[in-house]
């Protein structure tokens, strides 16, 4: 009851912002009346900052790089693993996240999660072994997990299809500014109170996230009485499931998923084992830059996950091929990848800015796309496990890619000592293969249309 009470409270203070006229029915026409209700900028703007938090989390290792190594006396191999474990419990809770999204619904799930991982945030940094501080991240991980794909299923009801590819761009480019969050200011944050009281300021940002989700956020607009914004996305009756098994047979014998999961996985792997932890200790030891100054530099990724989203977002809406988008950034990351190891350590400024913006650009930037993507190849009903499935395999990249990247620089046997620009080769050489192999799956991704959508959900085809 008392559960009930403050449902019903929240639903008493948020329904007047919603514009709620109770009238969802167009009387003249004996037919719903659809359109977009302003209120869908509250959701996503909500939305976008607790995916906002995600990054804030995922990033800091990068310019906390150093402090960890130090407190932990830990090796390149073990402060990657420890940073990676983050994305070991995010990558197996996509899945179940995209089941419980279509089962259960964002609003409860976004909020729950971001109480776990604010908690498992206060555990890090009273974490003094590696440990209690791996456990901890997994806690953390284990939290965020569940708010992209949920988020992405509340947009599915708050957004008309033409518009989706925007609005999940926007949520990946409010999220850019997590990174900046993540560069230069935790760097200063950390320098006046701590690495340790860095994480704790996090944890209690994400928990007031959790309660202003609670507080405003619907799953869709007719929790508000509000029309639909259109029939094909949330009809007025029942939508009737698809078996698990049913699902996962669709979306796993589907050879474009396959094709969209190895660019996502090479993809993840790259930009967050080097902007997420790697590019911190690389500015601060081969270019011999002070903590704040390399937060600086890491914050010039930030600024093309901003601003690539929007812009790739924009390419979507104009040109419908979705493989030459994906393919084409990939490819333009893996001539990135080349620059940085034929310029190895030998940069002039104007090119560590040059090349960090374009990293940002084309690695976070089609990220939309590629989520837009699965829902134009799959039904409705599915759209939450199919996304969580695919978010499985940047995740996946990213877990694998950060430890990887540690025992290669261990093998120089100069982390502690101090790394030189000869000891990131081998590193850069693995990126550039890596983008080639993405940019290749990329290419070969060919267009589904609606028609085909239609038939596979076993519903007739529409124009």
């Amino acid at each position: 009851m008392e559960a009930k009470g403050v449902m019903d409270a929240a639903d008493k203070m948020v329904a007047p912002l919603s514009g709620s006229s109770g009238q969802t029915v167009d009387k003249s026409s004996g037919h719903p009346e659809y359109h977009e209700s302003p209120y869908r900028w509250v959701i996503i703007g909500l939305l976008s900052f607790s995916y906002l938090m995600v990054y804030v989390h995922r990033m800091c290792p990068a310019v906390l790089a150093q402090d960890l190594i130090q407190s932990f006396n830990a090796t390149g191999a073990m402060a990657g693993l420890m940073a990676s474990a983050y994305f070991y419990p995010y990558a197996l809770m996509q899945v179940p996240s995209g089941i419980l999204a279509d089962k259960l619904g964002p609003r409860l799930l976004v909020t729950i999660c971001m109480i776990v991982a604010s908690v498992g945030s206060v555990l890090f940094s009273l974490a003094d072994t590696v440990t209690t501080a791996f456990m901890a991240r997994v806690l953390v991980g284990l939290g965020l997990s569940a708010v992209l794909v949920p988020s992405y299923k509340a947009l599915t009801a708050w957004f008309s299809t033409k518009r989706y590819v925007m609005a999940t761009s926007i949520v990946i480019s409010v999220a850019g500014l997590g990174g900046v969050v993540a560069g230069s200011p935790l760097g200063w944050l950390s320098e006046q109170i701590g690495w340790r009281g860095s994480f704790q300021v996090i944890a209690g940002m994400t928990f007031a996230t959790a309660i202003l989700v609670w507080l405003l956020v619907r799953n869709k607009p007719q929790d508000f009485n509000l029309p639909a914004v259109e029939p094909t996305r949330t009809p007025a009756g029942p939508v009737k499931s698809m078996p698990i098994g049913q699902s996962f047979g669709t979306i796993l014998g589907s050879l474009d998923f396959w094709l969209m999961a190895v660019w996502f996985f090479f993809n993840g792997a790259i930009l967050f084992s080097f902007a997420g932890l790697w590019s911190g200790p690389y500015f601060m030891q081969v270019y011999g830059m002070s903590k704040t100054t390399a937060g600086n530099f890491i914050n010039i990724f930030s600024f093309g996950w901003i601003f690539g989203p929007l812009l790739f977002g924009w390419l979507a809406t104009r040109f419908p091929s979705n493989s030459r988008i994906l393919g084409g950034s990939m490819s333009g990351m893996a001539l990135l990848c080349l620059w940085i190891y034929l310029r190895n350590g030998s940069m002039a400024v104007i090119e560590l800015y040059t090349f960090n913006t374009l990293f940002g650009l084309l690695g976070a930037g089609p990220a939309g796309v590629c989520f837009a993507a699965v829902k134009e190849r799959f039904p409705l009903q599915i759209a939450g496990t199919a996304t969580g499935l695919l978010y499985v395999f940047p995740m996946a990249g990213s877990a694998l890619y950060q430890p990887l990247a540690g025992a290669i620089l261990d093998r120089s046997g100069h982390l502690k000592s101090g790394l030189g620009a000869e000891d990131f080769s081998i590193l850069f050489i693995v990126y550039v293969v890596s983008c080639a192999l993405a940019g290749l799956a990329g290419f070969m991704l060919h267009r589904k249309n609606t028609a085909e959508i239609d038939l596979m959900a076993g519903a007739p085809a529409t124009e």
